[in-house]
């Protein structure tokens, strides 16, 4: 596969999960791909930025100079920060179906500079921004904010998290009241949500409801598939020289790159026993009412 054909393929979105330290990035990543993507023991080491697509599991550290090298993902703890530009991993999940995410570190680490992030955030388009309920909306966070904003489509979102140490709905709706005031005009919509009860709801849908994941889920996919719907009618929009794209061809034995599944527009879903967490179903049910996306298949683009 050359250059050129990639650079005609329409892709997924991409989503970055941001936030300060312990804001609920890694409870949402768990929700969202239905496993954890990690090990539990790494997602407390100083990473770079990790790139989720969907694949066989896989991972790939990516270097400042673009060179890729697999490495087992129990290996990921050892990568060295100071080489690593992005470490890209490949997961079955269903819901990398409709996007890519990028699972960013921390902001609030003072031992980490900005730029390991910055240099990652024009491969974005939307952000999903989680902000700590009792500590919500840092100074930190709205400086850190005002630097990447106009870097993103617009189409971002800020995620309430842990609203389940609140003491009672008062309290929760004081914060909230205070957070549409001070971010107007700074994100499209803004949830509460509690990460963990959504995970532990199963497939009961009004305890699905009840933590909040039900009304952000449904906006979020809204959110994507129009995202993804727009760059397929308009292969011009955010269409950059991505370095998250490899340039060598991928090994026989490599996972399926986010390109190569624009290759077949009949696409299914991969089976319910891949995950264990209720997204992926969710995002299936939705996709489903709205009908997936077309995407072009190799013939049609080479032919045009």
């Amino acid at each position: 596969m050359t250059d050129d054909f990639l650079g005609q393929i329409p892709r997924k979105p991409r989503l970055a999960l941001m936030g300060e330290f312990s804001a609920g990035k890694s409870t949402l990543s768990k929700l969202f791909l239905g496993d954890d993507p990690l090990p539990i023991k790494i997602t407390a080491t100083r990473l770079p930025p990790v790139v989720i697509s969907h694949g066989d599991s896989a991972a790939y550290t990516v270097g400042h100079d673009g060179t890729e090298t697999r490495i087992l993902i129990e290996e990921i703890e050892q990568v060295q920060l100071e080489e690593t530009r992005m470490i890209r991993l490949f997961n079955p999940s269903d819901t990398l179906e409709i996007c890519d995410l990028i699972d960013m570190p921390g902001i609030s680490d003072p031992s980490m500079s900005s730029d390991v992030w910055m240099s990652v955030m024009d491969e974005v388009d939307c952000v999903v921004w989680c902000t700590q309920a009792t500590q919500a909306w840092r100074q930190s966070e709205a400086a850190t904010w005002e630097q990447i904003a106009d870097r993103t489509n617009g189409q971002n979102i800020l995620l309430l998290t842990q609203v389940d140490k609140f003491h009672s709905e008062r309290d929760l709706e004081r914060v909230m009241t205070r957070l549409h005031k001070e971010t107007e005009g700074l994100f499209q919509n803004v949830f509460p949500i509690s990460l963990t009860q959504a995970i532990a709801a199963g497939e009961d849908e009004a305890k699905w409801e009840a933590s909040g994941a039900a009304d952000f889920v449904n906006d979020l996919v809204e959110r994507l598939m129009n995202a993804a719907a727009t760059t397929s009618a308009d292969t011009g929009l955010r269409q950059p020289e991505s370095s998250l794209r490899g340039t060598a061809e991928p090994p026989a034995d490599a996972p399926m790159l986010q390109d190569d599944f624009y290759a077949d527009a009949d696409t299914e879903p991969s089976s319910e026993s891949d995950a264990v967490s209720v997204m992926p179903k969710r995002v299936r049910v939705r996709t489903q009412m709205r009908g997936r996306t077309e995407r072009p298949s190799k013939a049609s683009v080479a032919s045009g």
